[in-house]
């Protein structure tokens, strides 16, 4: 197997976070080499009614139109500053969102409301050094085509009909997975060992599928009051 990863990722996804988070580590310890790339929730869910998306919860639709936002100021920067940017620059702006204090109260509408709120890109960028004016992205919708793109590019190496985080191992012909769906990133030889099991499993030429529906929301000083109940939200 290849040491080449192309993760694909969404700044507001819970999931998509811890998964990252854990494949930081991997890449730490082993050589690996990792190209981030945007997958917009957004963008994947624009064929599903508001009306049917509000289902979740009131805010859910508003949390996926941050998450555009994000990667647009993502698509700014890897355009001026090249893709070596963009790793450092999604830990920045989901450290944004995720490593907030948790909201008052301690029901998944009160985090859902928080995923939604409009926040300032610009501290992200300071902290990595970029200009802040990249945060005026955020609103130029000429970038969503390129999105578009890399969001239907990144699906359909998997077969369609799947979400965020988006594993490409090997890219663009290796085989690629959605997932794994974790709650707390696994660090040290746990990391590895959960690594070992998807190289593993991607080595198998015609596994597709291990899956169950119920999943233990991200454990997240956001979501820390939310950790590791069961949800079915992804």
């Amino acid at each position: 197997m290849s040491d080449h990863l192309e993760f694909f990722f969404d700044p507001i996804c819970p999931f998509c976070w811890v998964t990252s988070r854990w494949v930081v580590e991997v890449a730490e310890k082993r050589p690996l080499q990792v190209t981030w790339r945007p997958l917009s929730l957004a963008i994947l869910n624009e064929d599903i009614s508001y009306e049917e998306r509000k289902k979740a919860s009131p805010e859910y639709p508003d949390s996926h139109v941050r998450g555009l936002e994000m990667l647009r100021v993502v698509h700014a920067a890897r355009e001026a500053h090249g893709p070596e940017v963009v790793g450092d620059l999604y830990t920045a702006l989901g450290e944004l969102v995720w490593d907030a204090d948790p909201p008052e109260g301690d029901d998944f509408r009160a985090v859902m409301h928080e995923m939604a709120r409009p926040r300032d890109l610009r501290p992200a960028l300071e902290r990595v050094r970029l200009p802040t004016d990249l945060a005026d992205a955020a609103e130029d919708t000429s970038r969503d085509d390129d999105l578009r793109g890399e969001t239907q590019e990144a699906t359909e190496r998997c077969g369609g009909g799947v979400g965020t985080p988006i594993l490409s191992l090997a890219p663009p012909d290796g085989p690629a997975f959605f997932g794994p769906v974790i709650d707390a990133p696994p660090t040290g030889d746990d990391a590895l060992r959960l690594w070992d099991a998807v190289e593993t499993l991607a080595q198998w030429g015609g596994f597709a599928e291990l899956k169950r529906t119920v999943r233990s929301f991200p454990d997240t000083p956001l979501s820390s009051k939310l950790a590791r109940t069961e949800t079915t939200v992804r």
